[in-house]
């Protein structure tokens, strides 16, 4: 996911989430307690907590982000549990999936998986003498293994014999040859016949601020235009007929130019 729920509510406005600051949650007791927060609806990455003063890292607690209840927190005898953190007027839940969904429509809409990710494709051969293959995915990280099947005929159980890369090896492939996703033979060459080559990489791009961007509109696309979030945006002059068309326009734009079929290949 490339867009956090507080990313989120802080694009649509300042009067979206409500800030809450030193709230007295509690006082511990020295042994392990529950505590509940004064509101509901936290929102995810905004909150934190202390005990006089001195933040808890979060790995001391749980929490319930829809119900503002905080347990298996142990606090020492008579300090002061105070929380920082962001609330809004839905559940964090719905807004992560949101998300996921404006990350699922991403993903189907230009036809690119922006998420680094290992696959493992399997490449028919065709000709003896091709040199160059282009994998399903790009642009490619890195290669982390490439074998071929040296069965000379098909069977059950394939003889797989792992090639070398770089130059004066088996095959190559350069940061051109990567961000196409493609790969060379320079040696070993593999038979003819289906599933003959077996490349094991890593593809996706950990970042990218169009990709960021176009999930932003899309999620925000999708609270504006349900029924359940209606209310949140009403009398809002930020999301007038007129900002809306440039949110569609600007979500069209983004799509065109990050669909996989503009990405130029050899």
């Amino acid at each position: 996911m490339f867009i956090t729920p507080l990313e989120l509510w802080k694009s649509l406005g300042k009067d979206a989430v409500t800030k809450v600051r030193a709230e007295i949650v509690g006082t511990g007791d020295g042994s392990t307690s529950s505590f509940s927060l004064d509101h509901d609806n936290v929102v995810s990455g905004s909150n934190t907590l202390l005990t006089d003063s001195t933040l808890i890292t979060s790995s001391a607690y749980s929490i319930d982000l829809d119900d503002g209840d905080i347990t298996g927190l142990t606090a020492s005898s008579d300090s002061v549990l105070t929380a920082d953190y962001h609330y809004a007027d839905i559940p964090d839940s719905h807004v992560q999936n949101i998300l996921s969904r404006a990350e699922a429509e991403l993903t189907d809409s230009t036809g690119r998986d922006f998420q680094t990710a290992s696959t493992s494709e399997y490449i028919d051969v065709e000709n003896s003498t091709q040199d160059e293959y282009f994998l399903n995915n790009w642009p490619v990280t890195t290669i982390s293994a490439l074998t071929i099947n040296t069965a000379s005929s098909v069977t059950d159980s394939p003889s797989w014999q792992t090639l070398t890369q770089g130059l004066g090896n088996d095959f190559i492939s350069n940061t051109e040859d990567l961000k196409n996703g493609s790969f060379r033979f320079i040696d070993n060459f593999p038979f003819i016949g289906k599933d003959r080559i077996k490349v094991t990489y890593n593809h996706g791009s950990a970042t990218h601020v169009r990709a960021d961007e176009l999930e932003l509109l899309l999620a925000t696309r999708q609270m504006i235009n349900s029924t359940i979030y209606q209310s949140i945006f009403k009398g809002r002059d930020a999301f007038s007929p007129v900002r809306l068309e440039e949110i569609e326009n600007r979500i069209k734009e983004l799509t065109r130019s990050l669909k996989k079929i503009n990405i130029e290949r050899p």
